[in-house]
């Protein structure tokens, strides 16, 4: 009965995330490999770039341990307001842009929050299906360092969301760069963009650039990696005090180069989120599941779905190759759906198997023959692809 009781409370929620996600247009989660590069402030002035453009904006703090967005947007004694339907909607920053953090929900801004993983990852939850947010062009994701439960909880809870990592030009952060890359290779998650933080220091004197922590080194490893390299910001003397006044430099100091840099980043956010849009609708980045009975044949009874090779294709090209077992209890369109997948490749399936992926946007390739192994499936209808 309780287990009962906690699947359906939890199908509730599921239901709820679901609904509130379709409403969102984009997510990106914005996360560093490492601390002290400047993460926060970038993604509080990309969530104020975007909103300054006539986009809609959400901005959710969820670094629990160290949440600092109220206190950089100056927005610490805002509160949650209440729907006329009981449900809670994040605080309103300005017309374009809301937000919300563990902060405000607090007794006082110094209570320490001491939790483990199933507690954040709960909260994380409820912060994102528990809370009206309304519609949305974006919802940028700040995340605490690192890749732990907060990153992950995110890009299982919401499977489209973008990474966009955050380094330094030194080589002590492209390191720990090239271990959030990996992480976000392993968990599916696709990444939006490098941006190189501290990438110079505008003298205050003379105004010009001084590389006190190098430069060009995102740009570099992005180059290297095939990814894409969004832009560099530099160090300028007042982003300390606008963050501590709680006055995004990208709107406190609109004409400085930082802010400059900060709106070419933000242009380019936007052309990178409709670009890797577009890739999907054109069948240029697909994530192809084949059911498998063992990892050199093809599963043909649908009964017996459980055990799939998940093939990430970008240009033609196979990237990445995984083998993922599907939950006990886990319904197909619910798994698939959490593997970010586009497009499944059966033998002979059911008319009714067949729709069913269909309705719920999982496009069905169809092979006659169930002796070539699933790596041979995929090359040839590359192949095909490619031909036409």
């Amino acid at each position: 009965m309780i287990k009962k009781e906690k699947s359906f409370i939890m199908e509730q929620q599921d239901k709820k995330l679901r609904e509130q996600l379709s409403k969102i247009k984009h997510k990106i989660l914005v996360m560093s490999g490492k601390g002290g590069v400047g993460k926060s402030t970038v993604a509080v002035n990309i969530a104020v770039g975007l909103s300054l453009q006539d986009f809609m904006v959400g901005l959710l703090d969820v670094d629990l341990h160290g949440p600092n967005v109220p206190k950089m947007l100056g927005a610490r004694d805002l509160k949650l307001s209440r729907r006329p339907d009981g449900r809670l909607g994040a605080i309103k920053y300005s017309p374009n842009l809301k937000f919300l953090s563990i902060e405000p929900l607090l007794p006082s801004e110094d209570t320490a929050i001491i939790w483990r993983g199933p507690i954040k990852h709960s909260a994380i939850r409820q912060f994102i299906g528990d809370i009206d947010w309304g519609e949305l062009d974006y919802l940028v994701i700040d995340s605490p360092p690192g890749t732990g439960d907060e990153p992950l909880t995110v890009a299982k809870t919401i499977p489209d969301a973008y990474a966009l990592i955050v380094t330094t030009p030194q080589e002590v952060s492209l390191i720990d760069v090239k271990k959030a890359i990996r992480f976000c290779q392993k968990i599916k998650l696709r990444i939006l963009g490098i941006v190189e933080n501290m990438s110079g220091f505008i003298c205050p004197h003379c105004g010009k650039p001084v590389d006190i922590f190098k430069k060009g080194g995102g740009q570099k490893l992005a180059d290297e990696l095939g990814i894409r390299f969004l832009g560099r910001i530099p160090v300028d003397p007042r982003i300390v005090d606008t963050g501590d006044a709680g006055k995004p430099l990208i709107a406190a100091y609109p004409e400085s180069v930082t802010a400059k840099a900060f709106e070419e980043l933000v242009r380019n956010i936007i052309v990178a989120t409709e670009e890797m849009k577009k890739d999907i609708l054109e069948e240029k980045f697909m994530r192809i599941a084949i059911p498998i009975s063992t990892p050199s044949k093809i599963e043909t009874d649908p009964e017996k779905f459980e055990l799939f090779a998940l093939y990430d294709v970008e240009n033609n090209k196979i990237l990445v190759k995984d083998v993922v077992k599907k939950a006990e209890n886990q319904g197909l369109i619910d798994f698939l759906k959490e593997q970010v997948v586009t497009h499944v490749l059966l033998f002979d399936p059911p008319k009714e198997l067949a729709d069913y992926l269909s309705q719920n946007e999982i496009k069905v390739l169809v092979t006659d023959t169930s002796t070539e192994t699933p790596d041979s499936l995929i090359e040839e209808y590359l192949k095909e692809k490619q031909l036409h």
